[in-house]
C-alpha cells in the first residue's frame, strides 16, 4: 500500500472520537420519523407477490410517500426500469410452460390391440374432452401472453408505482466534469474494499451504481438530518457483515451516515423486515419472507452464472488432474513392474539368461536399473500423495442440492461472488 493509500483507515474514519460518543439508535426508535430509501431489488420483488401482499405494499409506501419520507435513489429507479421488462419476460416464460402442457396430447396414436377394451375407450373419450378444455386454456394464456407483451407498464405494479413514487425520487446532481472524481472515488473503495461497491468492479458499472446509490441515502439524510431505513434486498459483503447470512451493516457505513447527518443512525432491513415494522398482516409478511428465502437458496442462472461457470470449470479441471494422475499412477507402477522383471533377469544370468551379457555389462546394467527404479518409485509417492489429496478435496465429494443451497443463502443469492464459491470448492 503506498501513498495516500497508506492512510485509507484515518480517511475512512476520520473523527475517532464520534466513534466512542455515537449511540446507534434501534428499528424501534427510528421507524416512527425515519426516511426509507427503497433498493432496486425490492422494488423489483413485488412482481411475484400475491394480489394481497401487493395491497399492503401499497398502504405501506402510500403512508410513507403521503408523509414525505419515501425516497427512491434514482440510480435505483433506472437499474428497476432496466431489470422490469424481464420480470414480466419471467412470467411470460411461466405461461409458455402452462401453454406447452395443455398442448400435449394424452393419446398420441391409437392402441390396436385395445380397440375392445371399455375402459380404454372411455379414457380416450376422457382424454378428447381434455385437449378440448386444453385448446381453451391454450387460448386464455395466449391472450395474456399478448396483453403482458402489448401493455407495457399497464401490469399492477407498474401502476402503483407509477401513482406513489414519482414524487420520491432522489437524484445525485453529477456534473460532466464530475464523473471522472466519481470513477476514481469507487476505483479507491474498491482498491481499499470501503463499502459500498467493492464486490461489484465486475459489474459493467464497476459498482459506481451501489455508490450512486448510497450518495443518495447521504444527500437525503444529510438534507433531513433524518435516521435512516435502507430496505434492500442485497446480502453482499459489500454492505454488510457477514454470520451466517447478514448480520450487520459495515461499520463505515453507519459512520459515515451518522457523520454526513449529524449523528444520526442508519438501519438495513429486506422488505419483508419493513412491511412487519409498519404491522403487515402476518400472512403477508410470511409469504414475502418465505419468496426472499427461496431467493436466497435458489440458483438463478441469469445472476448466478459466474458461480456456475466456476463450478463446472472447477469440476472439469479437477476431473481432468484426477485422471491424469491416476494414469501416471499405473504407468509409473507398471514400469516399476518391469524394472523389477528386468532386473530379476540380470540377477539371474547365470541360469543361462543374457548369455551375451558379461560379467561388467551385468553389474553395470543392475546399477543402472536401481537408479531407474528409485526414480521410478519416488515419483510414484509424489503422484500417489496428490491423488490421495484430489480424492479428499471438498470438489471431489458431491455437494448435495441442500448443502449448495445452504452455501448461497450464507452468501446471498444473485451476488455470490465467483472468488468465494472457488474459495469453497478449495
Amino acid at each position: 500500500m503506498k501513498g495516500e493509500d497508506a492512510f485509507w483507515l484515518t480517511d475512512l474514519y476520520p473523527d475517532a472520537k464520534g466513534l466512542f460518543e455515537h449511540s446507534h439508535a434501534p428499528l424501534n426508535e427510528v421507524v416512527g420519523d425515519s426516511i426509507v430509501v427503497l433498493d432496486a431489488n425490492v422494488l423489483l420483488l413485488p412482481f411475484e407477490f400475491t394480489k394481497a401482499s401487493i395491497a399492503e405494499v401499497e398502504r405501506v409506501y402510500a403512508l410513507l410517500a403521503n408523509a414525505g419520507r419515501l425516497v427512491v435513489p434514482g440510480q435505483a429507479a433506472r437499474e428497476y426500469y432496466k431489470h422490469r421488462s424481464r420480470k414480466i419476460a419471467a412470467i411470460a416464460d411461466a405461461l409458455d410452460a402452462a401453454i406447452a402442457k395443455a398442448k400435449k396430447q394424452i393419446f398420441e396414436k391409437p392402441i390396436p390391440l385395445l380397440e375392445d377394451d371399455e375402459d380404454y375407450q372411455a379414457a380416450r373419450e376422457l382424454g378428447a374432452e381434455f385437449i378440448n378444455k386444453g385448446k381453451e386454456v391454450v387460448e386464455k394464456l395466449e391472450a395474456v401472453n399478448e396483453r403482458l407483451q402489448n401493455e407495457i407498464g399497464d401490469d399492477r405494479v407498474s401502476a402503483l408505482y407509477r401513482k406513489l413514487l414519482g414524487g420520491c425520487v432522489a437524484e445525485v446532481e453529477i456534473p460532466a466534469d464530475g464523473r471522472k472524481d466519481i470513477i476514481e472515488e469507487v476505483a479507491r473503495r474498491a482498491r481499499l474494499q470501503i463499502a459500498p461497491g467493492f464486490k461489484d468492479q465486475n459489474k459493467e458499472d464497476g459498482g459506481i451504481g451501489d455508490y450512486l446509490v448510497w450518495k443518495a441515502i447521504l444527500q437525503e439524510g444529510a438534507a433531513r438530518q433524518a435516521h435512516c431505513i435502507f430496505v434492500t434486498e442485497e446480502e453482499k459483503p459489500d454492505w454488510w457483515v457477514k454470520r451466517q447470512g447478514t448480520f450487520q451493516p459495515r461499520p463505515e457505513l453507519i459512520d459515515e451516515y451518522r457523520r454526513e447527518t449529524g449523528g444520526k443512525s442508519i438501519q438495513m432491513l429486506p422488505l419483508s423486515g419493513l412491511l412487519s415494522a409498519f404491522k403487515a398482516a402476518k400472512e403477508v409478511v410470511q409469504q414475502v419472507q418465505e419468496l426472499e428465502e427461496e431467493k436466497r437458496v435458489t440458483i438463478n442462472l441469469s445472476k448466478n452464472n459466474g458461480v456456475l461457470a466456476a463450478l463446472r470449470r472447477r469440476s472439469l479441471n479437477h476431473q481432468a488432474r484426477l485422471a491424469s494422475i491416476d494414469r501416471l499412477v499405473r504407468e509409473l507402477n507398471h514400469e516399476i513392474d518391469l524394472n523389477r522383471q528386468k532386473t530379476n533377469d540380470a540377477v539371474h544370468y547365470s541360469d543361462g539368461r543374457d548369455t551375451d551379457m558379461d560379467e561388467l555389462s551385468r553389474q553395470k546394467y543392475l546399477v543402472d536399473l536401481q537408479i531407474e527404479r528409485e526414480n521410478l518409485e519416488a515419483r510414484l509417492v509424489e503422484a500417489s500423495r496428490q491423488l490421495s489429496e484430489i480424492k479428499s478435496s471438498p470438489t471431489h465429494k458431491q455437494l448435495t442440492a441442500q448443502e449448495f443451497a445452504r452455501f448461497l443463502a450464507k452468501q446471498g443469492v444473485g451476488s455470490t461472488a465467483e472468488d468465494d464459491f472457488e474459495e469453497l470448492l478449495g
